[in-house]
C-alpha cells in the first residue's frame, strides 16, 4: 500500500499548504469523495489518516461517519508546541506526553514556511534533535530537546 499512501498523502499536505496559503486554519474532506478523486478505497484514506496525519506527528484529524460527514485536518500551529508547559514546571504524570520526532518536524516545517528556516538549516536541526532523541534516559532526552528546541525558537523571535 506504500505508493498509494503516499500519493494519498502527498494530496492531503497539498491541500493543507494550498489552504495554509489562504489563511485558513485546516480542511475539511469528505472521505467518499477524496476516494473517488483518487481512485481508492475510503478505508485506504482512513488509513493514512490513522499513520501519517497522528497527534505525534503534528496534525489534529477529526472525523465524522454516515451522511453529510467528514474529515477535518488541522496542523498543529508551533505556538502549541511553544507554550506548552516545561517538564520542571510540573509533576510528571502518565498522560504527559513527551516531544517527539513527528512535533518536531511539525514544527520545523511550520518555521520553513514562515521563512524562518531554509531547508537546509530544518534538515540540519531534524538531524540535531534525531541524535538527541537516541538519549535512552526520558528526563534527560525531553530536558536536552526541549533545551534546542527554545534555544531555535529563541533565535526565530529574534528575527
Amino acid at each position: 500500500m506504500g505508493i498509494l499512501a503516499d500519493r494519498i498523502e502527498k494530496f492531503i499536505l497539498a491541500k493543507l499548504l494550498e489552504e495554509q496559503a489562504n489563511r485558513e486554519d485546516g480542511i475539511v474532506l469528505r472521505r467518499n469523495e477524496l476516494a473517488d478523486e483518487l481512485n481508492c478505497a475510503p478505508s485506504q484514506i482512513s488509513y493514512v489518516l490513522s499513520t501519517r496525519f497522528s497527534n505525534d506527528r503534528g496534525f489534529i484529524v477529526e472525523s465524522r461517519r454516515g451522511l453529510g460527514g467528514f474529515i477535518s485536518i488541522t496542523r498543529i500551529p508551533v505556538k502549541a508546541l511553544l507554550e506548552a508547559p516545561k517538564q520542571e514546571d510540573k509533576e510528571e504524570t502518565a498522560t504527559d506526553k513527551p516531544l517527539t520526532m513527528g512535533m518536531i518536524d511539525n514544527s520545523l516545517f511550520e518555521l520553513m514556511q514562515q521563512k524562518f528556516l531554509r531547508k537546509r538549516e530544518a534538515a540540519l536541526l531534524h538531524e540535531a534533535f534525531a541524535i538527541l532523541m537516541e538519549e535512552p534516559d526520558r528526563k534527560t532526552r525531553e530536558a536536552k530537546v526541549r533545551r534546542l528546541f527554545e534555544q531555535v525558537v529563541s533565535m526565530v523571535k529574534e528575527v
